[in-house]
């Protein structure tokens, strides 16, 4: 299940407060919102880290007794790795601990910290994350001491977040599958109109359904890299998936015909160029799939609307 918020906290300092009011804040805005404490206890630790890969903002809650926790340090660690592979926004939220205390291992902050009995590496690998995180534009109790103001200004920074990453995701698709239309019917009609005596129509038809094609691919590469899609080889044929549902294969059926239309329509162009270009008679004389093309993709985005 994908998650548009995962929150990384010490449960004994802030579980049932902070946590807990901001947990409830977002979902009243149908924001989905992951704790990890509402798993049973044998599945916590594998499921937190899966649910930050599948989160689209991850908001890490530092607190006094926050560095004891090899679960929260990991935490951090996975999620600064999504921001750098995936562009997941973060969110620090310092409650009640100083920013310096953090960087620097000191105060309470430092003497929870010096609990941990871990090597050197792994040890390292925390203070950089710490640093990193908390040099990220976030929120501190220190400026903002009312609770319940801050809960909601978080939430609402949030909420804002979400709605422009949605509204832009939207913007692009659309403007592809316009794109992708327009190109394809031009595509169709200088290939209809080309012939020996006009070769430079063939081209202009080829180069086109060519273009088409790569914006279909780069298109659901993005989708993939949105997604956290992962390679495997499976049976009959290796392909992406989705890292938190093994049967599910990335990519709708109407985006696959899509990509085999366009596929197929520059394969088409490129045989019918050839021909051209030997002023011979193309043995290709229509082409549906321009078509099946646009028809796979307006089907896509319906079918998404609908859900």
């Amino acid at each position: 299940m994908k998650h548009d918020v995962f929150i990384s906290f010490r449960a004994k300092d802030t579980r049932d407060n902070f946590v807990s009011h901001l947990c409830g804040c977002l979902r009243r805005k149908r924001i989905k919102t992951f704790l990890y404490d509402e798993l049973p206890a044998e599945e916590r630790y594998e499921e937190s880290l899966k649910a930050i890969e599948v989160s689209r903002i991850s908001v890490i809650v530092f607190s006094e007794n926050f560095g004891d926790s090899k679960w929260c340090l990991d935490e951090v660690v996975a999620i600064l790795k999504c921001k750098e592979k995936f562009g997941q926004i973060v969110i620090p939220v310092l409650y009640h601990v100083d920013p310096l205390d953090i960087e620097n291992q000191t105060g309470s902050f430092g003497d929870a910290f010096a609990k941990r009995r871990d090597i050197a590496e792994k040890l390292q690998e925390w203070k950089d994350g710490f640093t990193e995180a908390i040099n990220l534009p976030g929120w501190s109790t220190a400026y903002l001491s009312d609770e319940e103001m801050l809960v909601n200004e978080i939430a609402r920074e949030i909420e804002n977040k979400l709605l422009r990453a949605s509204r832009m995701k939207i913007i692009i698709e659309w403007s592809l599958v316009i794109t992708n239309l327009m190109l394809e019917i031009a595509s169709s009609v200088f290939d209809q109109i080309s012939s020996a005596h006009k070769p430079l129509y063939a081209l202009v038809a080829m180069s086109m359904s060519l273009l088409s094609c790569l914006l279909c691919i780069i298109d659901l590469l993005h989708k993939g890299r949105v997604e956290r899609v992962v390679w495997k080889w499976t049976w009959p044929i290796p392909w992406f998936h989705y890292q938190t549902q093994r049967s599910n294969r990335f990519g709708s059926f109407p985006e696959m015909l899509g990509l085999v239309c366009a596929l197929c329509q520059t394969t088409i162009t490129a045989v019918n160029y050839s021909f051209i270009t030997r002023r011979d008679d193309t043995p290709i004389k229509f082409s549906v799939w321009p078509i099946m093309f646009a028809l796979g993709l307006l089907c896509t985005l319906l079918i998404k609307r609908s859900r």
